[in-house]
C-alpha cells in the first residue's frame, strides 16, 4: 500500500464569489489526481475587501462561514487593510525578511506546496509568491473564473472626494508592484504557473500562462454544496418568507454595483441612473423589485435607493440583512427562483451592471439585461469615466453573447 502525501494549500481570496471559484478549482484538481493518494491541508487568507468603513469585518466573517461549511481548514485568517499597509511599508523600508515571520504566522505555515490566487499583480499576491517561491502558483481568476489582467478595470478617480474610502485604498494600498521593486529589490517579480478559468478571453484579455478551461458543471457543483449547507450561515426562514412574498407577483431583480463608492459617479446620480434605467424598461402595476446589494455598497446609499424607488413598485425588497448582504446572489437565486419544490416558479427579469451577470448566465443559464446604455452613462457618470464605462459595458455584452452561444450548444 503506497504512503499518502500531504499537499499544503494556501488560498488567497478577496470576495465571496471568488471563494466559490477557488473551491471549484481545488475540487477539480483533487478529482484529476485521485489516483495519486494525496491528502490535503487547507489554509485560507482573506485579503482586504475594500468595503465601506465598518463593513469589511462582516464581509470577512461571511466568507469564513461559507468556507468552513463545505471544507476543512487548518487556519482561516483575515488581513485587514491596515495590516496590509503596515506590511507593505515595512517591506519598502526594510526588506522582505523583516515581515517573513509575521506573514508565516498570519497564514499558518512556513511552507506551502500550492498557492491559489485570483491574479498576480496586487501587493499581497506578490508578497505570498515571494515568501513561498517553491509553491506551485495557481490562478483561479476573478468572479466566476474570469481571467483579468491588471488593465481590465479602470481605476477610481482619487480627486473626487477626499472623504471617499477608496481614496485611502488606492493612494496607500493599491500600489503597483514596481513601487516595491526599486532600491532594495525587496520583492522579485513572480509569475503564475497555471490558470484554471471559465472565461479566459473575456474583456479582450488573453492569459500569458498555460490555461485549463473549466465547464460550468465544475462551478455548479460548488454552488450546490453551498446551497445544501445554507442553513449554517444564513437565516433560512427569511428565504422561505421571501419566497412567499413574491410567488404571486411579477418580480424584477436589481443587482447594484459600487459605482459611487469607487468614484465613477456621485451617489445621487447613481440612484438617479438606476431609476431612469428601470423606468425605461417598463414597470408593471403589481411588480415587486428585489434589490441585491453589491458587497462593497454603502448601506446609506442603498437605503436612499430603496426610498427613491418605492413609489414605482408595489413592493421594494432590499436584501440588506448581514447574512445576505455579502452572499453571492446566485445562492439566493437558486433557493428562491430555481427551487423545484415551489408551486409557482417565477421567471424574473434580472438587471445587472457588472460582471455579476457572467455567473448568472454561465452557471445558471439565466438571462440578464445588462448595462445602463450609452445615453444614461453619458448623462450621469463623471465625464472622465464615460468612455471606460461604455467600453466595459460593451465588453460585458460581447462576453455574454459568447456565453449564450456556448450554453445553446450545451443544452
Amino acid at each position: 500500500m503506497s504512503t499518502s502525501k500531504t499537499i499544503k494549500r494556501l488560498v488567497v481570496c478577496f470576495g465571496s464569489i471568488q471563494l466559490v471559484t477557488v473551491l471549484s478549482v481545488m475540487n477539480y484538481r483533487e478529482k484529476t489526481r485521485q489516483d495519486q493518494n494525496l491528502q490535503y491541508e487547507n489554509y485560507l487568507l482573506i485579503t482586504p475587501l475594500f468595503a465601506p468603513q465598518g463593513q469589511s469585518e462582516e464581509f470577512a466573517a461571511l466568507i469564513e462561514q461559507m468556507a468552513r461549511s463545505i471544507c476543512t481548514w487548518e487556519k482561516v485568517a483575515y488581513m485587514p487593510l491596515e495590516q496590509k499597509q503596515a506590511i507593505s511599508q515595512k517591506v519598502k523600508q526594510s526588506g522582505l525578511s523583516k515581515v517573513t515571520d509575521l506573514v508565516h504566522a498570519l497564514t499558518g505555515s512556513q511552507h506551502f506546496d500550492e498557492i491559489f490566487l485570483a491574479h498576480e499583480y496586487d501587493f499581497e499576491d506578490q508578497l505570498v509568491m515571494n515568501l513561498y517561491q517553491d509553491a506551485e502558483k495557481i490562478c483561479y481568476g476573478n468572479g466566476i473564473g474570469v481571467y483579468t489582467a491588471q488593465s481590465a478595470f479602470p481605476k477610481a478617480n482619487l480627486l473626487r472626494d477626499s472623504r471617499n474610502y477608496l481614496d485611502f485604498i488606492y493612494k496607500s494600498s493599491k500600489d503597483k508592484l514596481r513601487e516595491f521593486l526599486p532600491r532594495k529589490r525587496s520583492l522579485s517579480e513572480q509569475k503564475l504557473d497555471i490558470g484554471y478559468f471559465s472565461l479566459p478571453f473575456a474583456f479582450g484579455q488573453e492569459p500569458a500562462i498555460p490555461t485549463i478551461i473549466l465547464d460550468r458543471d465544475v462551478y455548479r457543483e460548488t454552488f450546490q454544496k453551498l446551497s445544501a449547507k445554507l442553513s449554517e450561515f444564513i437565516d433560512i426562514s427569511y428565504i422561505e418568507n421571501l419566497r412567499d412574498r413574491i410567488q404571486t407577483a411579477p418580480t424584477s431583480i436589481l443587482l447594484t454595483s459600487n459605482f459611487s463608492e469607487s468614484g465613477r459617479i456621485s451617489p445621487e446620480n447613481e440612484i438617479a441612473a438606476y431609476r431612469e434605467f428601470l423606468v425605461t424598461r417598463g414597470i408593471r402595476p403589481d411588480e415587486v423589485l428585489l434589490i441585491k446589494p453589491h458587497p462593497r455598497n454603502s448601506r446609506e446609499k442603498l437605503l436612499q435607493l430603496k426610498s427613491n424607488l418605492s413609489a414605482l413598485y408595489a413592493d421594494v425588497i432590499l436584501l440588506a440583512e448581514d447574512f445576505l448582504f455579502y452572499l453571492p446572489f446566485e445562492l439566493i437565486f437558486m433557493e428562491v427562483f430555481l427551487n423545484t419544490d415551489l408551486k409557482n416558479l417565477q421567471n424574473p427579469r434580472v438587471f445587472t451592471f457588472s460582471s455579476a451577470c457572467l455567473t448568472l448566465e454561465f452557471v445558471l443559464d439565466t438571462r440578464c439585461t445588462l448595462g445602463f446604455g450609452s445615453d444614461i452613462v453619458q448623462q450621469f457618470f463623471y465625464p472622465d469615466h464615460v468612455e471606460s464605462r461604455s467600453q466595459h459595458e460593451a465588453d460585458l455584452l460581447s462576453t455574454i453573447q459568447e456565453i449564450r452561444n456556448l450554453n445553446s450548444v450545451l443544452v
